[in-house]
Protein backbone atom coordinates (compact mmCIF):
# COMPACT_ATOMS: atom_id res chain seq x y z
CA UNK A 1 0.00 0.00 0.00
CA UNK A 2 3.07 1.94 0.53
CA UNK A 3 4.33 1.98 -2.97
CA UNK A 4 1.11 2.65 -4.24
CA UNK A 5 0.23 5.43 -2.16
CA UNK A 6 4.07 6.89 -3.19
CA UNK A 7 3.56 6.17 -6.83
CA UNK A 8 -0.10 8.06 -6.52
CA UNK A 9 1.90 10.85 -5.27
CA UNK A 10 4.61 11.31 -7.71
CA UNK A 11 1.87 11.27 -10.71
CA UNK A 12 0.06 14.17 -9.25
CA UNK A 13 0.74 17.44 -10.96
CA UNK A 14 1.66 19.56 -8.12
CA UNK A 15 2.75 22.86 -10.32
CA UNK A 16 -1.01 22.93 -11.58
CA UNK A 17 -3.09 21.62 -8.33
CA UNK A 18 -0.87 24.35 -6.74
CA UNK A 19 -2.06 26.65 -8.62
CA UNK A 20 -5.46 25.89 -8.59
CA UNK A 21 -5.40 25.78 -5.23
CA UNK A 22 -4.00 29.66 -5.07
CA UNK A 23 -6.89 30.61 -7.21
CA UNK A 24 -9.22 28.96 -4.94
CA UNK A 25 -8.06 30.59 -1.71
CA UNK A 26 -7.71 34.33 -3.77
CA UNK A 27 -11.30 33.55 -4.89
CA UNK A 28 -12.20 33.00 -1.43
CA UNK A 29 -10.61 35.79 0.07
CA UNK A 30 -11.28 38.54 -2.75
CA UNK A 31 -14.69 38.06 -2.49
CA UNK A 32 -15.34 37.93 1.50
CA UNK A 33 -12.83 41.09 1.88
CA UNK A 34 -14.67 43.28 -1.14
CA UNK A 35 -18.04 42.11 0.39
CA UNK A 36 -17.63 42.75 4.07
CA UNK A 37 -17.67 46.08 4.21
CA UNK A 38 -20.97 45.58 3.00
CA UNK A 39 -22.13 43.17 5.17
CA UNK A 40 -20.74 44.73 8.71
CA UNK A 41 -22.86 47.79 7.78
CA UNK A 42 -25.86 45.23 8.55
CA UNK A 43 -24.38 42.43 10.72
CA UNK A 44 -22.16 43.00 14.08
CA UNK A 45 -18.29 43.52 12.14
CA UNK A 46 -17.14 40.05 14.19
CA UNK A 47 -15.07 37.08 13.37
CA UNK A 48 -18.38 34.49 13.65
CA UNK A 49 -19.96 36.76 11.11
CA UNK A 50 -17.06 36.72 8.95
CA UNK A 51 -15.91 33.21 9.50
CA UNK A 52 -19.57 32.85 8.58
CA UNK A 53 -19.44 34.32 5.17
CA UNK A 54 -16.57 33.36 3.98
CA UNK A 55 -16.50 29.61 5.16
CA UNK A 56 -20.39 30.02 3.32
CA UNK A 57 -18.18 30.62 0.21
CA UNK A 58 -15.75 28.18 0.37
CA UNK A 59 -18.08 25.15 1.25
CA UNK A 60 -20.82 25.41 -0.88
CA UNK A 61 -18.63 26.43 -3.98
CA UNK A 62 -14.93 26.32 -4.23
CA UNK A 63 -14.33 23.24 -1.89
CA UNK A 64 -16.79 20.85 -3.86
CA UNK A 65 -15.46 22.13 -7.02
CA UNK A 66 -11.70 21.78 -6.05
CA UNK A 67 -12.18 18.08 -4.97
CA UNK A 68 -13.96 17.10 -8.40
CA UNK A 69 -11.29 18.27 -10.16
CA UNK A 70 -8.50 17.15 -8.17
CA UNK A 71 -9.70 13.64 -7.83
CA UNK A 72 -10.15 14.32 -12.15
CA UNK A 73 -6.74 15.36 -12.37
CA UNK A 74 -5.71 12.03 -10.14
CA UNK A 75 -7.01 9.58 -12.43
CA UNK A 76 -6.11 11.75 -15.52
CA UNK A 77 -2.94 9.94 -16.11
CA UNK A 78 -4.19 6.53 -16.55
CA UNK A 79 -6.60 7.81 -18.69
CA UNK A 80 -4.17 8.63 -21.12
CA UNK A 81 -2.95 6.03 -23.58
CA UNK A 82 -3.77 2.95 -21.88
CA UNK A 83 -2.85 4.20 -18.33
CA UNK A 84 -5.33 1.76 -16.57
CA UNK A 85 -4.41 -1.12 -18.66
CA UNK A 86 -1.21 -0.63 -17.10
CA UNK A 87 -2.01 -0.26 -13.38
CA UNK A 88 -4.45 -3.38 -13.41
CA UNK A 89 -2.14 -5.59 -14.51
CA UNK A 90 0.25 -5.12 -11.61
CA UNK A 91 0.28 -7.38 -8.61
CA UNK A 92 -2.26 -4.90 -6.57
CA UNK A 93 -5.52 -6.01 -6.05
CA UNK A 94 -8.16 -3.05 -7.86
CA UNK A 95 -9.00 -2.48 -4.36
CA UNK A 96 -6.24 -1.09 -3.28
CA UNK A 97 -5.38 1.03 -6.22
CA UNK A 98 -9.08 2.45 -5.91
CA UNK A 99 -8.44 3.28 -1.93
CA UNK A 100 -5.00 3.96 -2.60
CA UNK A 101 -6.50 7.15 -4.65
CA UNK A 102 -9.14 8.32 -2.42
CA UNK A 103 -6.38 8.27 0.12
CA UNK A 104 -4.59 10.77 -1.85
CA UNK A 105 -7.60 12.88 -2.61
CA UNK A 106 -8.29 13.02 1.11
CA UNK A 107 -4.56 14.22 1.77
CA UNK A 108 -5.11 16.65 -0.50
CA UNK A 109 -8.25 17.99 0.49
CA UNK A 110 -6.63 18.17 3.99
CA UNK A 111 -3.89 20.25 3.13
CA UNK A 112 -6.63 22.76 1.01
CA UNK A 113 -7.99 22.73 4.59
CA UNK A 114 -5.03 23.86 6.26
CA UNK A 115 -4.42 26.70 3.82
CA UNK A 116 -8.04 27.60 4.31
CA UNK A 117 -7.34 28.53 7.79
CA UNK A 118 -4.33 30.76 7.19
CA UNK A 119 -6.58 32.26 4.35
CA UNK A 120 -9.67 32.74 6.31
CA UNK A 121 -7.45 34.40 9.90
CA UNK A 122 -5.28 36.58 7.49
CA UNK A 123 -8.12 38.44 5.46
CA UNK A 124 -10.26 38.70 8.67
CA UNK A 125 -6.80 40.57 10.53
CA UNK A 126 -6.47 42.50 7.17
CA UNK A 127 -10.12 43.43 7.13
CA UNK A 128 -9.90 44.61 10.22
CA UNK A 129 -12.90 42.16 12.04
CA UNK A 130 -13.38 42.55 15.76
CA UNK A 131 -13.23 40.67 18.33
CA UNK A 132 -11.40 37.32 19.58
CA UNK A 133 -10.61 34.69 17.36
CA UNK A 134 -12.36 31.54 18.59
CA UNK A 135 -9.31 29.12 17.76
CA UNK A 136 -11.44 26.04 18.95
CA UNK A 137 -13.62 26.74 16.48
CA UNK A 138 -11.55 27.55 13.46
CA UNK A 139 -10.13 24.62 13.96
CA UNK A 140 -12.64 22.05 14.75
CA UNK A 141 -14.66 23.73 12.06
CA UNK A 142 -11.35 23.06 9.15
CA UNK A 143 -11.70 18.91 10.26
CA UNK A 144 -15.42 18.68 10.35
CA UNK A 145 -15.34 20.21 7.17
CA UNK A 146 -12.94 17.74 5.51
CA UNK A 147 -14.88 14.80 7.16
CA UNK A 148 -17.94 16.15 5.12
CA UNK A 149 -16.48 16.19 2.14
CA UNK A 150 -15.94 12.55 2.60
CA UNK A 151 -18.98 11.11 1.10
CA UNK A 152 -18.83 13.60 -1.91
CA UNK A 153 -14.92 13.19 -2.48
CA UNK A 154 -15.93 9.76 -2.87
CA UNK A 155 -18.43 10.09 -5.71
CA UNK A 156 -16.04 12.21 -7.46
CA UNK A 157 -13.36 9.38 -7.38
CA UNK A 158 -16.14 6.86 -8.67
CA UNK A 159 -17.21 9.51 -11.53
CA UNK A 160 -13.23 10.13 -12.62
CA UNK A 161 -12.74 6.59 -13.19
CA UNK A 162 -15.75 6.07 -14.80
CA UNK A 163 -15.35 9.05 -17.24
CA UNK A 164 -11.89 8.91 -19.67
CA UNK A 165 -12.77 12.55 -20.92
CA UNK A 166 -12.11 14.76 -17.96
CA UNK A 167 -14.56 17.54 -19.13
CA UNK A 168 -17.80 15.10 -18.67
CA UNK A 169 -16.86 14.46 -14.38
CA UNK A 170 -15.91 18.36 -14.57
CA UNK A 171 -19.54 19.20 -16.07
CA UNK A 172 -21.03 17.36 -13.94
CA UNK A 173 -19.50 18.94 -10.71
CA UNK A 174 -20.19 21.91 -12.18
CA UNK A 175 -23.88 21.27 -12.18
CA UNK A 176 -23.88 19.52 -8.97
CA UNK A 177 -21.98 23.04 -7.35
CA UNK A 178 -24.39 25.68 -8.89
CA UNK A 179 -27.48 23.47 -7.15
CA UNK A 180 -25.89 23.76 -3.89
CA UNK A 181 -27.71 27.61 -3.99
CA UNK A 182 -31.07 25.48 -3.98
CA UNK A 183 -30.12 22.66 -1.76
CA UNK A 184 -28.08 24.67 1.33
CA UNK A 185 -31.67 26.79 1.59
CA UNK A 186 -33.70 23.65 2.49
CA UNK A 187 -34.17 22.51 5.54
CA UNK A 188 -31.06 20.54 6.91
CA UNK A 189 -33.45 17.67 6.41
CA UNK A 190 -33.30 17.65 3.20
CA UNK A 191 -30.42 19.21 2.11
CA UNK A 192 -28.33 16.44 4.06
CA UNK A 193 -29.20 14.15 1.56
CA UNK A 194 -27.11 16.12 -1.37
CA UNK A 195 -23.74 15.03 -0.88
CA UNK A 196 -22.42 18.29 -2.19
CA UNK A 197 -23.88 20.45 0.65
CA UNK A 198 -22.28 18.34 3.65
CA UNK A 199 -19.40 20.19 4.21
CA UNK A 200 -21.55 23.43 4.48
CA UNK A 201 -23.40 22.23 6.85
CA UNK A 202 -20.52 20.96 9.31
CA UNK A 203 -18.23 23.59 8.94
CA UNK A 204 -20.22 26.87 9.05
CA UNK A 205 -20.53 28.60 12.49
CA UNK A 206 -23.91 28.12 14.57
CA UNK A 207 -25.85 31.40 15.65
CA UNK A 208 -25.16 33.46 13.05
CA UNK A 209 -27.61 35.25 10.87
CA UNK A 210 -27.64 32.26 8.01
CA UNK A 211 -26.40 29.47 10.11
CA UNK A 212 -27.97 25.76 9.03
CA UNK A 213 -29.93 24.63 11.80
CA UNK A 214 -29.14 20.95 11.90
CA UNK A 215 -29.11 18.16 14.29
CA UNK A 216 -25.52 16.94 14.86
CA UNK A 217 -26.49 13.21 15.40
CA UNK A 218 -28.16 13.18 12.13
CA UNK A 219 -25.85 15.08 10.33
CA UNK A 220 -22.45 13.16 11.29
CA UNK A 221 -24.97 9.76 10.73
CA UNK A 222 -25.84 10.97 7.46
CA UNK A 223 -22.02 11.44 6.61
CA UNK A 224 -20.97 8.55 8.06
CA UNK A 225 -23.13 6.33 6.22
CA UNK A 226 -23.22 8.28 2.82
CA UNK A 227 -19.66 7.79 3.29
CA UNK A 228 -19.50 4.03 3.61
CA UNK A 229 -22.27 3.56 0.83
CA UNK A 230 -20.16 5.61 -1.62
CA UNK A 231 -17.17 4.69 -1.04
CA UNK A 232 -17.79 0.89 -1.68
CA UNK A 233 -20.07 1.37 -4.29
CA UNK A 234 -17.21 3.53 -6.23
CA UNK A 235 -14.76 0.48 -5.53
CA UNK A 236 -17.52 -2.27 -6.69
CA UNK A 237 -17.87 -0.63 -9.71
CA UNK A 238 -14.09 0.04 -9.81
CA UNK A 239 -13.60 -3.74 -9.48
CA UNK A 240 -15.61 -3.90 -12.71
CA UNK A 241 -14.10 -1.74 -14.93
CA UNK A 242 -12.90 -3.56 -18.20
CA UNK A 243 -8.85 -4.15 -18.17
CA UNK A 244 -8.77 -1.83 -21.14
CA UNK A 245 -10.82 1.31 -19.95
Amino acid sequence: MNKLLTAEFMKIQWRLIALLILIVLIADVSLASSNWGMLSAVYEPSWPNYLMYIINLHTSFFFPLLSGTIAGLICMYEHRSGGWKQLLATPYSRSSIYSAKYAVLLCMLAIIQMLFIAAEIGSGMAAGVKGSLDWPFVMSSAVLGWVGIFPLAAIQLWFSTRFKNFGIAFSINVVCVLLNIVFSGLPSTLGMWFPFVLPFYTMMPQGTPFSPRVQEWSLYAMVGISFVFYFLLGKHMFRRKPLGA
